[in-house]
């Protein structure tokens, strides 16, 4: 086998898996999405809704009470170990056709929410139900004097809405009402009124996401981690925090929680904070933005897996995550009122809901570099699949994939025409080479004289194939996680986002037929091709047997796109046998 023929190879199948690790660390650092223009400095939010005699501007800093001097506030000391109130709790749901969720007193958070039209298991009645018991979602922390699941009392309610309100010790008096929206979002108003004589300075006070865990059947470690932080900063880009989890919390570790982006590093303004799974996310979105984000973790059961039996290994992954975001350091005088306003998104991550829902929340789906080619071929796989019966997304992926081989039809002849063009002249290159072997200048020069002779381009048959490589990799990400495909079943599929799996639980290792198609498809696809180099040939075979150990624990959809994309490429290659049989290029001598 050449070097110069085994490298390229090497290297495209090396890029291949490596794409995920290149994407979070490499192309989302340098080449990230257009990001929003910072703010312009604001007032506190919600000022305008206060009365003129008592809104209050908030600083650039914070003010000092009198006769006390001024302190830079710092990471918030962690609150007391968790202490509830002795009173009753009073749980109070609210929901629409979307969503449904229970606030409680203590804490006046959000303990419950069920993602309506979501099962939580395929065929179940029972919708996808988030547990936020231990760590209310939407809570206030952070406040002088209040206790973790601190007893709040109700102060009033509507169909859609529920308020609360807290006496703290010092002074403070907290109401905050939580509404309802149409959709996914609940919109948070905390109004902190300082009933005191004196100064009281608030310095990591904000508001907390709940605990979020993978959904059943998703455990395990994966290459891409399923949990996450996510982060905007008004100047830069969306920040992708999951890979760093590990390396924040240890496993001989106990639980502290982290500033982003790091311990090491000095915190980050946030615009919002996402906390999510591979399907479903909890967004914090400051009307402001916030000062900086806190992001905490727990590990995991240990996990043990293998590879169709062989390759054991046991993991700890990250079990459950959440996240903080932190206001500014601020001083409210005697008699004053401060409002803080915010949106909170517990919902699915589909590409419109989050589009709609706030600036770069449709990034948390995490495209990569190819987003744009992506978000299209997302949008046209939903469209098939809401208006072509049977209305499957199954049906969908393979329109999808003919639908791209029609677009590229004509790259791909250009590209099969022009190695064929190099196989036909591939005796006269060999002699060539032997005739001029002790004289490399003069050899190039003679292959580029006969290229130019017979009209071939020697990179006709790699330019077409590079053109497609940012939709391949734009549907293999689209494919692996989008949440259209969850529970989506097609013939013997159960399930379009998880691989087959068939007889699990029967046999030593689950079968999955689509990528052993998916591997005898490729080998005839290799062996109709044609190449100037019988070497590159035997080479070249080597790859059916590759990819169908990569894609043999891949989701189900990846498998059928794969298949039928290597069916339509049997079906050209056939048809271009069929009708360009006659040499292409004229032989010499």
């Amino acid at each position: 086998m050449k070097k110069q023929d085994l490298i390229p190879l090497v290297i495209i199948f090396a890029l291949f898996l490596a794409y995920p690790t290149i994407d979070r660390k490499v192309i989302a650092k340098f080449f990230p999405p257009k990001a929003k223009p910072a703010p312009a400095a604001v007032e506190k939010a919600g000022a305008s809704a206060i009365p003129s005699d008592t809104a209050l501007a908030a600083p650039e800093a914070p003010a000092a009470p009198p006769g006390e001097s001024a302190a830079e506030p710092a990471a918030p000391a962690q609150p007391a170990p968790d202490a509830e109130e002795e009173s009753i709790e009073v749980l109070t749901t609210l929901g629409n056709e979307r969503l449904e969720i229970t606030a409680s007193t203590h804490g006046a958070g959000i303990v419950r929410a069920a993602i309506l039209g979501y099962p939580s298991i395929k065929g179940s009645d029972v919708p996808v139900t988030f547990d936020f018991s231990d760590r209310p979602a939407a809570a206030p922390v952070g406040y002088p004097g209040l206790a973790p699941r601190a007893s709040f009392e109700i102060a009033g309610s509507t169909d859609d809405s529920i308020s609360y309100r807290k006496e703290l010790p010092g002074g403070l008096v907290l109401e905050r009402t939580l509404t309802l929206g149409t959709n996914y979002q609940i919109q948070i108003v905390d109004r902190i009124a300082n009933a005191s004589s004196a100064s009281i300075a608030l310095s990591g006070y904000g508001l907390q996401a709940g605990f979020m865990g993978n959904l059943p059947g998703e455990e395990g470690k994966q290459q891409v981690p399923l949990l996450g932080v996510d982060t905007l900063t008004g100047s830069e880009a969306v920040q992708y925090w999951g890979g760093k989890l590990d390396k924040w919390f240890p496993l001989d570790g106990g639980r502290q929680p982290v500033v982003v982006p790091g311990p090491e590093d000095p915190p980050l303004p946030v615009d919002w904070a996402a906390v999510k799974n591979k399907y479903f996310t909890q967004i914090l979105t400051p009307a402001d933005g916030a000062d900086r984000c806190l992001v905490d973790a727990d590990r995991g059961a240990p996990v043990r897996s293998s590879f169709m039996g062989i390759f054991p290994r046991t993991t700890v992954p990250i079990g459950r995550i959440a996240a903080s975001v932190l206001m500014p350091g601020y001083a409210l005088p005697p008699g004053q009122t401060l409002e803080q306003s915010a949106t909170f998104y517990i919902g699915p991550k589909v590409y419109t809901e989050l589009k709609a829902n706030g600036p770069h929340q449709e990034d948390i789906l995490q495209l990569g570099f190819w987003r744009v080619v992506g978000i299209w071929i997302l949008k046209i796989m939903v469209w098939i699949q809401a208006h072509v019966w049977p209305y499957s997304y199954g049906v969908a992926i393979i329109l999808l994939t003919f639908l791209i081989r029609i677009v590229f039809w004509p790259l791909n002849h250009k590209s099969m025409v022009s190695t064929r063009h190099m196989q036909e002249i591939q005796p006269l290159i060999t002699a060539m080479k032997e005739k001029f072997k002790d004289d490399p200048k003069r050899q190039q020069q003679e292959m580029m004289a006969l290229y130019k002779e017979h009209k071939i381009n020697p990179m006709g048959g790699c330019l077409p194939m590079l053109v497609q490589i940012p939709v391949f990799f734009a549907l293999f990400v689209v494919l692996r996680g989008a949440i259209e495909l969850r529970f989506s079943s097609f013939l013997w599929i159960s399930d379009l986002s998880t691989p087959e799996n068939l007889f699990k639980g029967v046999l030593p290792f689950p079968i999955n037929i689509l990528p052993l198609f998916m591997g005898v498809t490729m080998w005839l696809q290799q062996k109709m091709t044609p190449t100037s180099d019988p070497q590159q040939q035997k080479m070249m075979m080597m790859m059916p047997v590759l990819f169908t150990f990569m894609f043999y624990s891949f989701p189900s959809g990846l498998s059928l796109y794969w298949s039928v994309n290597q069916v339509m490429m049997i079906v050209q290659l056939a048809w271009m046998k069929k009708f360009h049989h006659a040499p292409l290029v004229k032989k010499q001598a």
